[in-house]
């Protein structure tokens, strides 16, 4: 179901935009510098739109700041996005990125190998270039890893996520030996909680937090049918203090990448 607060900032481009002249989406995109497709999406509420687009929209069609008002208030719903692109360009955007995992080591650490196989076994009616696209969208969010200023990244994980074999033990070890060498470079920590921590407050779920400069954070996670955005400053709130929570049970930085490399020696 998609965000009533999206319709109706679609709508209201719309109107403002045919407002202005009959202004076609062509005309308007040339104004505020992108894409047809971007407009499109945005006025049939398939994609949310980034506060830059919303502003220069309003710029361009002289709405008084009408469509970011609306666009504010989208922070106060949880919505559903249909694909991963908005979450990834946030991604992007973020200057602190926490993550939380129980199923499997986090995509931004994934070996090719391993994400092939979780992709496969998770889409098994996809055709096999489907698969490759989406093992290449995944390893491509690495790059921020290794960019000038690369964001500062915290990584919790449940220690089941080490010893679930993914694809084979090959690749499971091999996966193994990049998550330590990712967790060994400057800005990236990797802490583990141990399984003998019994029930913790993050079984049910993983998610990620973002951080950004001079921006409210926003929070992410999935369900079997659809991913989500949190920009609802609570429900933010609510899981930071859950990772928090998780941080204080997880093992220290060095302690955890000692058994990293246990579990990879017992494989």
């Amino acid at each position: 179901m998609r965000s009533p607060t999206l319709i109706a900032l679609g709508s209201e481009l719309r109107r403002y935009r045919l407002a202005a002249g009959n202004m076609t989406q062509g005309h308007l995109a040339k104004l505020i510098n992108y894409s047809e497709g971007m407009i499109s999406n945005v006025e049939t509420a398939q994609k949310v739109p980034r506060r830059d687009f919303v502003e220069r929209c309003d710029q361009a069609l002289s709405t008084g700041g009408a469509l970011l008002v609306l666009h504010g208030l989208l922070k106060h719903e949880t919505h559903p996005v249909q694909s991963f692109a908005r979450y990834a360009e946030a991604e992007h955007q973020a200057s602190g990125i926490h993550m939380w995992d129980v199923v499997v080591i986090p995509g931004i650490f994934q070996t090719p190998e391993y994400a092939r196989a979780l992709l496969t076994a998770g889409r098994p009616a996809a055709r096999p270039e489907i698969i490759e696209d989406l093992v290449t969208a995944r390893i491509e969010r690495q790059d921020i890893l290794f960019r000038e200023k690369p964001p500062v990244l915290w990584a919790v994980i449940d220690e089941s996520t080490l010893r679930r074999e993914i694809g084979s033990k090959e690749t499971q070890r091999a996966q193994l030996d990049r998550l330590v060498e990712l967790a060994r470079q400057p800005g990236i920590n990797v802490q583990v909680i141990p399984l003998a921590t019994g029930a913790h407050a993050g079984l049910t779920s993983s998610f990620i937090i973002l951080s950004f400069d001079g921006s409210p954070d926003m929070a992410y996670s999935e369900d079997p049918a659809t991913n989500h955005l949190h920009e609802k400053p609570e429900l933010v709130k609510t899981m930071s203090e859950t990772y928090e929570a998780l941080r204080v049970l997880a093992l220290p930085v060095s302690a955890s990448l000692d058994l990293i490399q246990q579990i990879q020696e017992e494989l």
